[in-house]
């Protein structure tokens, strides 16, 4: 194999894990953490403008593929039992009032917020449209929540995910604790990685996955992002592999988060070879699958399901915990989205249309949006990491088969 034939691939995975460490840094270094986001986007960038016209087959499974198959099941198994540990040893690490010590990964409103939403569901309630007790100090208060969104104790909000997330952590609630959801689409997203690539690569990526201490942080604290990553690599094997899915993968990944608006404009690109005929079928059917997960929270009530989704999110403030030029360079927020409109501009134009490319296309108009955006933190970079990883394992040249010599 030619190392110039794997530079797109090769770049992306240093673009990657250049975020990943950018997101591993203290906020005293948030100068050096945005330095990485800066290279991580010219050596990303420069990976997709490298990616060639040509076709990359599909991996096919190996005759030893049994064993990559066993030895991925006990990456499945490890990675349940730390999880699953991790979160056992804090289910004591709570006071009579139910409040958490600061050292417990569920002192966070994402997991309140979930556990909560999930109990009203199951006794017949909408979550959309109630409020939530605010587990924050008023020095906590200030920083995390804007004017007016907290009243006598109370944050004024229902439910502020998508109903995709609400079924994942309504799974976990039901488990015993909405975190065990989120250990359940890691693994997922372990076997669409493997199944879209089933050989070494996609075990090698699988094993990241599995075994990343940031995996694990994430899962901790209930991060949805691991929800829209497994989503992701859904779309990406559902593309790969088994075209007929794509339109019912690719509308749940839509309809997972807010940001994944920014998909909707990459949604071509998955679809190969291309035809506008292609294209429109694709995108009608994704977004009536992502409007049918919202239709009965809005049909119920759709002015809280507005208020949850959008209107509570336009009120953040300004996280001056944030990884984000925004913090370092103000005028960012008036350029940044300039930057992000013409990347999506060059990356239509150029293509080409192929799976792997979505996955970049999307971790990088990601990275873009959060990087300048109010409140940049680890679990987007997080995603967008991953994001790139999956897209450098789509877009490895698969080996050639080896001609015998007479």
């Amino acid at each position: 194999m030619q190392l110039m034939g794997a530079f797109p691939a090769l770049s992306l995975a240093l673009a990657g894990l250049l975020v990943l460490t950018s997101s591993m840094q203290p906020a005293s270094r948030r100068g050096l953490a945005m330095a990485l986001v800066a290279l991580a986007l010219v050596v990303g960038i420069a990976g997709l403008a490298a990616v060639g016209k040509a076709e990359i087959s599909a991996p096919r499974s190996g005759k030893n593929s049994w064993l990559l198959w066993c030895l991925l099941g006990v990456l499945l198994f490890l990675h349940a039992g730390f999880a699953i540990s991790l979160i056992r040893a804090h289910d004591n690490d709570a006071t009579g009032q139910g409040e958490f010590s600061i050292s417990d990964p569920r002192r966070i409103d994402c997991y309140t917020f979930q556990r909560d939403a999930a109990k009203d569901l199951t006794q017949g309630g909408n979550p959309y449209g109630a409020t939530r007790a605010n587990i924050y100090d008023p020095t906590e208060t200030k920083l995390y929540y804007g004017p007016g969104l907290v009243v006598n104790g109370r944050v004024q909000v229902g439910f502020q995910y998508p109903p995709v997330t609400l079924l994942c952590a309504l799974g976990g609630y039901l488990a015993g604790d909405v975190r065990y959801g989120y250990i359940a689409v890691t693994m997922l997203s372990a076997l669409f990685a493997f199944a879209m690539a089933p050989d070494k690569r996609g075990l090698c990526l699988a094993a990241f996955i599995l075994l990343s201490p940031a995996t694990q942080f994430v899962e901790a604290r209930s991060w949805t992002e691991s929800l829209v990553w497994m989503l992701l690599c859904a779309t990406v094997y559902a593309a790969v592999k088994r075209p007929r899915w794509l339109p019912l993968a690719l509308g749940l990944f839509l309809a997972s988060k807010q940001y994944n608006f920014l998909a909707l404009p990459l949604v071509g690109l998955p679809v190969q070879p291309f035809t506008w005929k292609g294209y429109w079928k694709l995108l009608g059917l994704s977004l009536a699958v992502a409007v049918a997960t919202v239709l009965p929270f809005a049909v119920l009530n759709f002015g809280a399901l507005w208020h949850d989704l959008v209107l509570f999110h336009l009120q953040q403030p300004l996280r001056p915990d944030a990884f984000s030029f925004a913090i370092l360079f103000p005028l960012y927020m008036k350029i940044g989205p300039l930057l992000l409109l013409a990347f999506i501009v060059w990356i239509l134009r150029r293509g080409p249309h192929r799976a792997g490319v979505f996955a970049a296309a999307y971790g990088i108009a990601l990275l873009l949006f959060v990087s300048g955006s109010k409140q940049g933190f680890p679990k987007y970079y997080f995603l967008i990491a991953q994001s790139l990883l999956l897209a450098a394992t789509a877009l490895w040249p698969a080996a050639q088969p080896r001609i015998a010599q007479c």
